[in-house]
């Protein structure tokens, strides 16, 4: 539980201080635009070459590690040392290849508003080359990292701590890097309970403490991560297991797939694999999946297809600058077919001689194929490319000016000159300036509005749009919500609502067709298409029902309503407008307004999204422990155990929600004085919908668990918790003299047919008077049944407290104890 929470607060951290925003490179005033666009497929080349070698050297050291074991074998970490080193080197010049194409994507001019191919793309193409560039380079040190963790150069909390791990951008291998690191210490208690020298000459056995290997399990236990002794044992494991050898191998690949992922071409299974498991969110089963297809063709009348080499980006949209996923696919075929865990995409797509074209949030849907077909433009064939031509109304009505726009590019960096003309009807007020024109239409018609823009080398490009003109006029006047089942008067991620929409006609003539509307991603709309009529200068209320996603890309949403209909001269023409709104996450916790008297305090409070399952409470600022929230219709009840104080203290609580790409805080204060305890001992766990049990013995021999609250000598539960996370609190105010045995035991998972490991946290507080700081205990209980005896503590009137310690495992069947 402690490394959920701490994953947690450092996403929250980062969420809060990214925010999303991406650096602006500067620009490099000496790469020309033609210069940029030429030199595009080799800025591109560079970087695969960089990244395929980055790839080899990484291929080298998976074998390196392999090889640990071979005989004869002494310098293996020496150069795998040398090669970490060169992947670095390598990473560093990937990074400079990202640094190009970002120069290239600053140095595009551009006319007009930036919705086409080149413009359109840009920032999502320098968000890509942008995080590319960063994650290469600390994908690398987190290599290195990895490397000294495994080693026993350093721990876990030193490469966490150091500014220069790689960590920041790839957080998702602190995790990976932690299961590495607790299955070596299963290992480690296998091998010293069941040592053969034979067979394991290199373990330094005789180094650890002790002269049984109890005696010596136990010490390796209890000793602090920094200890010399501790990490020399964890860096000879992949010399003398091969368990290790194959986990660490796994790990340098999980580390190097969190980042840049470099794939030579687009088959075979084990590259199918290695993209879905990069791309996959946590808890998102395999099966969720969908695929991306890809057919890249030239743009012109018969599209034949781009046979010369093709470089395919993926990255996962909508991700924090801590979780970036990118896959780079060199040599891609011209149909590119690739299985994606479902979600949002973003495609970068290069081929030689052409430039790029980019696809922004594309969706992936569970079992269907989406298919794009991209069609690229050759350089020296387009000097002026007119990316798009729009008009700014959502409803075209007559009397009423139309504004149009241009968006277009010079390939080789020439300036611009722009020549409208409208046809197809009577017309008044018509302007023009740059890539912007309007006039006023005053017959219902479909008037046809054309561009052509030059430049002074006479190349010239016509684009036309057609708008047809209507007698009324739609438009939304506000918006309201009707219902939701998250009653805050808010639009909550997770949450099923109804939206009013007052939409009006403020035209001259009455509309009537068929009314539908659609949402922004993550929000779903129920409204089934129907036949309307709205009169002129009528307003009527459209209930919309819609579902909003829990996890949703940003914190804005948006409705789009639409009516298709037709003109006076019987001219289709589909009209709408639109209405946008915040989607808000919300934590609220329920005051405290007394002085707290009681060591076990139920905090309440709500989340404002209904879906949402956990979230995180904090006391005083203490991460070490957290408490694991389950949520109910955003709704929570957590009990929270409180230190004893001689005087009234305050306290902070502090709870965390995070959904998608939102996050949300709240904090709440109160006063308590609670009596001081001679001894403490707190219970927490990782799984929720268990139940998991706190023993605790005294000298007497006298066990205080569930069945059994107080004891003669005075330790008392509080509370036997039996669906999961507790915590359970045991306390005394006075203390015998002798021995108090900790244990904890798995009472049952409430699955019969599977079991479900739980993480388990004691914590210990002798004699709250004194301010000594907490012992804290972590175990793992597999099944129902399982026993961990934690520690023993023992107390002595004149000496005081001193520890016997245990940290043993056993099993004690639940079906001979007291049924609950």
């Amino acid at each position: 539980m402690k490394t959920r929470l701490i994953f947690i607060i450092l996403m929250i951290t980062l969420m809060f201080l990214v925010g999303g925003c991406k650096e602006k490179t500067p620009k490099n005033k000496d790469l020309t635009t033609v210069a940029a666009l030429n030199n595009y497929w080799q800025y591109q080349a560079d970087l695969n070459g960089s990244l395929d070698a980055r790839e080899a050297t990484g291929d080298a050291m998976v074998s390196k590690i392999q090889n640990l074991g071979s005989k004869g074998e002494k310098d293996g970490y020496a150069e795998i040392k040398a090669q970490v080193d060169t992947y670095i080197s390598q990473s560093e010049s990937a990074a400079a290849g990202y640094d190009k194409l970002l120069k290239a994507e600053n140095a595009i001019k551009i006319y007009g508003d930036s919705k086409g191919l080149l413009s359109f793309g840009s920032d999502c193409a320098k968000g890509i080359y942008y995080f590319g560039r960063n994650t290469v380079v600390g994908g690398a040190h987190l290599a290195r990292s990895t490397f000294r963790v495994v080693t026993g150069n350093k721990t876990l909390r030193e490469v966490c701590n150091d500014p220069d791990s790689g960590i920041p951008f790839c957080s998702r291998a602190v995790e990976k890097m932690q299961q590495y690191v607790a299955a070596g210490d299963v290992r480690v208690r296998e091998i010293i309970m069941g040592y053969h020298p034979e067979d394991l000459g290199t373990f330094p056995y005789s180094s650890i403490p002790g002269i049984t290997p109890q005696e010596k399990l136990n010490n390796f236990n209890n000793m602090a991560d920094d200890d010399p002794i501790k990490k020399a044992v964890r860096g000879s494991l992949p010399y003398c297991d091969p368990e290790s050898r194959t986990n660490w191998s796994k790990l340098f690949r999980d580390v190097a797939e969190v980042g840049v992922n470099t794939v030579a071409d687009a088959f075979g299974s084990g590259v199918v694999n290695e993209v879905i498991n990069q791309h996959i969110e946590s808890g998102q089963p395999l099966t969720d999946k969908g695929t991306l297809k890809i057919q890249v063709n030239q743009q012109g009348g018969s599209d034949p297809a781009i046979t010369a080499p093709k470089t395919i980006t993926i990255s996962k949209a909508n991700k924090p600058e801590n979780d970036v996923r990118i896959t780079v696919f060199t040599d891609a075929p011209n149909t590119f077919e690739q299985p994606l865990p479902t979600g949002t995409y973003n495609v970068i797509v290069t081929a030689e001689g052409y430039i790029r074209q980019v696809y922004e949030n594309l969706q992936i849907v569970q079992g269907q194929v989406n298919s794009v077909v991209t069609k690229m433009l050759k350089l020296a064939d387009n000097p002026i490319l007119i990316e798009d031509l729009t008009v700014d109304n959502d409803c075209i009505a007559i009397n009423e000016a139309v504004t149009a726009r241009v968006s277009c590019i010079s390939t080789i960096g020439q300036d611009l000159s722009f020549a409208w003309t409208v046809t197809g009807g009577a017309y008044t007020e018509m302007s023009h300036q740059g890539t912007r024109m309007s006039f006023t239409p005053s017959e219902q018609q479909e008037y046809t509005i054309s561009v052509t823009v030059s430049d002074k080398d006479g190349n010239t490009k016509i684009r036309s749009l057609a708008v047809t003109t209507l007698g009324g006029k739609l438009a939304i006047d506000e918006w309201t919500i009707a219902t939701e089942n998250f009653p805050d008067n808010k639009l909550n991620p997770g949450e099923t609502a109804t939206v009013k929409l007052m939409v009006s006609n403020t035209g001259e003539l009455p509309l009537t067709g068929i009314q539908s509307a659609v949402g922004s991603p993550g929000i779903s709309v129920n409204l089934s298409p129907s036949t309307v009529t709205i009169a002129a200068g009528e307003t009527k209320a459209v209930q919309v029902p819609i579902v909003i996603a829990t996890a949703l890309p940003d914190g804005n949403g948006w409705l789009r309503y639409t009516m298709q209909t037709q003109n006076a001269n019987n001219i289709p023409v589909l009209i709408s407008d639109s209405v946008e709104f915040p989607i808000e996450l919300n934590v609220s916790i329920d005051p405290i307004e007394t002085v707290v008297t009681n060591r076990v305090l139920q905090i309440t409070g709500t989340v404002s999204n209904p879906s949402l399952t956990t979230a995180v409470l904090l006391l005083n600022g203490d991460i070490e422990h957290g408490y694991d929230l389950t949520l109910s219709n955003g709704n929570f009840a957590q009990q929270i155990i409180l230190k004893g104080s001689s005087n009234v203290v305050t306290h902070n609580v502090r709870v965390i929600a995070v959904s998608g790409a939102l996050a949300a805080e709240g904090t709440m204060s109160f006063e308590s004085h609670v009596p001081l305890m001679a001894l403490r001992a707190t219970l927490t766990w990782n799984t929720s919908g268990t139940d998991v049990d706190f023993w605790m013995t005294d000298p007497n021999g006298e066990k205080c668990y569930y069945a059994h609250r107080n004891t003669a000598s005075g330790l008392v539960l509080d509370v036997d918790d039996t669906n999961g996370y507790g915590p359970e609190n045991i306390t005394t105010q006075v203390t015998i003299p002798g021995d108090y045995l900790v244990q904890v035991h798995y009472y049952s998972d409430h699955d019969s047919e599977n079991a479900i490991s739980s993480d388990c946290q004691v914590v210990i507080y002798k004699d709250e008077n004194t301010n000594l700081p907490p012992i804290n205990y972590y175990g793992t209980l597999g099944d129902s049944g399982d026993i961990w005896t934690v520690t023993t503590l023992s107390y002595d009137a004149e000496r005081g407290w001193s520890v016997k310690p245990a940290n043993t495992y056993g099993k004690v069947d639940p079906s001979t104890l007291p049924v609950k």
